[in-house]
């Protein structure tokens, strides 16, 4: 066997000087399984809106510097008072014509607020789960699911999530040093008859190594796709990174649409404050895009579905950093039934006058002419409904008009297939101002 060399020595412990590293991601994974109560989601704080465009009124800040600089000379001129200077100073200009209402009530934006949790219950094999948990536990990845019947009425038509987010973390900035010295003597024989005996040898070797560490990691915040009844969003964990908490997602919907015919009427009252006459009432209607009423749905409820991906520490020692765990990944999912909004939250406030006819359902005024179609008289608020009872009720109080029919405009007021007199208003009890959609 022959003697290992010096220089072997000294080339094996470089090796090892530079392959050795502090930088690890875990000590060792053991294979996944699957655990569906690790982790859970709700969904709540969702608030149904009217869908508003962006206003477009310009104020003093919207101009050039020098524009402000001259501006703010006129209003100083103009309101030379401190406190009508300083509210002149954010009045609108340039305004944008705004309709006084809107002519589409089938657009609406809906803001969702997930909340997603994990099991806390730590070093208890006994828990729900059955696996000792650990404060070290993160839940490293999820995707949240949130899906609508085909047969809802509305789809899905955009969101506040258009593109990926992503978070760089800094996973090492360090600079190591090492180095190594040997010191090696000793005594060589020779088999040469003329040497005269043994020869003595020594010497010392250094060695050094520096490793510089900077390595970044990208990882997804929040990502997102969306189609006509589905929404779909994954999160991406990290070192230190848990995903529990809350998600806020901003949705636009759209209801399928409905044509409807809005009255107005013009001069039931005259400049003194009497009520005019039938024929000195202009009356007007417009035509205005409402949700389809055959699927109305006193609740609309949507399908949440969770995906993730639980990082349990099996063992480790009790530091912050996570190379030195050993862990075992979990893989799970929850699914649930839950509450997007309420028929009340997107249904038109427009009004009618009628009875309730008993529980099945009830009557109201309508509206015909001959060679014409029949439509109910439905009003944009309960202000002009109520303004246009009074007037039909001051109408029927005068004794000229006993038994006769109201035509305003060329259309006559109808009543469960009958024309409308103040014979029939003051027989049928409760003519009151009703919700026109229930």
């Amino acid at each position: 066997m022959k003697p290992i060399s010096f220089f072997s020595l000294f080339i094996v412990g470089i090796v090892i000087i530079f392959s050795c590293t502090t930088l690890k991601r875990y000590n060792s994974i053991e294979e996944t399984g699957t655990n569906n109560t690790l982790a859970g989601i709700d969904l709540f704080g969702f608030r149904l809106s009217d869908s508003k465009p962006e206003n477009g009124n310009k104020t003093l800040w919207d101009l050039s510097a020098d524009a402000q600089s001259q501006f703010i000379k006129i209003l100083n001129t103009r309101y030379p008072d401190n406190e009508e200077f300083f509210e002149a100073m954010s009045f609108e200009y340039l305004k944008e014509d705004e309709p006084l209402f809107p002519d589409s009530y089938i657009n609406k934006d809906l803001r969702m607020i997930f909340s997603v949790f994990k099991q806390r219950d730590y070093g208890n094999r006994n828990n729900l789960s059955g696996i000792e948990l650990s404060p070290a536990d993160r839940i490293e990845y999820l995707k949240i699911m949130l899906s609508i019947p085909d047969d809802s009425g509305v789809r899905f038509t955009g969101w506040n999530m258009f593109t990926t987010e992503y978070g760089t973390m800094d996973i090492a900035d360090v600079s190591f040093s090492r180095s190594l010295e040997i010191d090696a003597s000793g005594l060589i024989s020779s088999d040469k008859k003329e040497s005269g005996g043994e020869l003595s040898t020594g010497g010392k070797s250094s060695a050094s190594s520096r490793e510089d560490q900077e390595i970044k990691y990208r990882y997804i915040k929040l990502n997102g796709r969306i189609s006509n009844n589905e929404i779909e969003m994954e999160e991406e964990g990290t070192r230190e990174i848990d995903l529990t908490g809350n998600i806020m997602a901003d949705i636009s919907l759209e209801f399928e649409r409905f044509p409807e015919l809005i009255t107005y009427f013009i001069g039931l009252k005259d400049s003194a404050g009497k009520f005019n006459e039938p024929e000195r009432i202009i009356m007007q209607y417009s035509e205005v895009i409402i949700p389809r009423m055959e699927k109305v749905k006193d609740t609309v409820f949507a399908d949440l579905k969770m995906d993730y991906v639980y990082r349990n520490v099996i063992k480790g020692e009790n530091t912050f950093p996570e190379w030195d765990d050993r862990i075992k990944y979990y893989r799970g999912s929850v699914s649930k039934t839950v509450p997007l909004f309420t028929s009340n939250d997107y249904i038109p406030d427009f009004y009618c006058i009628g009875n309730e006819k008993d529980s099945e359902g009830r009557n109201i005024i309508k509206m015909g002419a001959a060679f014409k179609k029949e439509y109910s008289l439905i009003f944009r608020t309960y202000k002009d409904a109520s303004a246009f009872r009074e007037w039909l009720a001051d109408h029927f109080n005068r004794n000229g008009n006993r038994n006769k029919t109201v035509n305003i405009g060329g259309y006559t007021l109808k009543f469960i297939n009958e024309e409308l007199t103040d014979e029939i208003y003051k027989k049928l009890p409760g003519f009151s101002i009703i919700p026109c959609y229930w």
